[in-house]
């Protein structure tokens, strides 16, 4: 009996092949995820202080942000600074810069920080809103409004303020950045501000700008 042949299916298989393992590099690299990739290039803080300048100028009242220090983040201050302990900075981190305000009775504080690649971001961003990790709370009698974390390719953005200061840091970052992942806003406080102080937070006559 003679053998049947296919001659067509060879022509077939090899393209869809091809096909094949093309997505399937496209989804190792996360090529499609949102905030995979990033425009964004340099040191922490020389971006950071792009990213304040902008957020700073899209208000009308300049002294809406607060004046800030910077300083660089280790593996010995990271559980502070930005709720990393001093291992997972070792393994997820290259270098990471925090802006905290210069007086201490504003709860304000935004970090930068450079991943060793994407899935390092996306571990760190998890990391600083999880249980244990950025503790919104740490400041003496007043709190910030809003904390959140979005990352961009390998690099993570902290933002902790009142809740328009923090959108305007992460428009600002969104904005530099050109793709973002998903912000996560783990915590938020509306209570009312008691006369005098207490737990809320008004920049509006607050510092000189940055």
């Amino acid at each position: 009996m003679k053998k049947q042949r296919f001659p067509h299916v060879l022509p077939l298989a090899v393209p869809t092949a091809i096909l094949i393992l093309c997505f399937l590099a496209a989804c190792g690299a996360g090529g499609g995820a949102p905030g995979a990739t990033t425009n964004l290039e340099g040191a922490p803080e020389d971006l950071l202080k792009q990213i304040l300048a902008e957020a700073t100028a899209s208000f009308d009242d300049d002294r809406s942000m607060p004046m800030v220090f910077y300083a660089e983040v280790t593996a010995e201050n990271s559980q502070n600074q930005i709720g990393l302990s001093g291992a997972d900075f070792d393994k997820y981190v290259t270098s990471a810069s925090v802006a905290t305000a210069a007086i201490a009775t504003f709860a304000h504080e935004a970090a930068l920080i450079r991943a060793k690649d994407a899935a390092s971001a996306a571990e760190i961003k998890k990391l600083i809103a999880a249980d244990g990790g950025y503790d919104s709370r740490k400041w003496i009698c007043v709190m910030p409004e809003k904390s959140c974390v979005i990352e961009s390719g390998n690099y993570v953005l902290l933002a902790v303020s009142r809740a328009e200061v923090v959108d305007a840091i992460v428009a600002a970052f969104t904005d530099a950045a050109g793709n973002v992942g998903e912000p996560n806003e783990f915590f938020t406080f509306d209570g009312e501000q008691p006369e005098g102080g207490g737990m809320g937070l008004s920049l509006g006559s607050g510092p000189a700008p940055l």
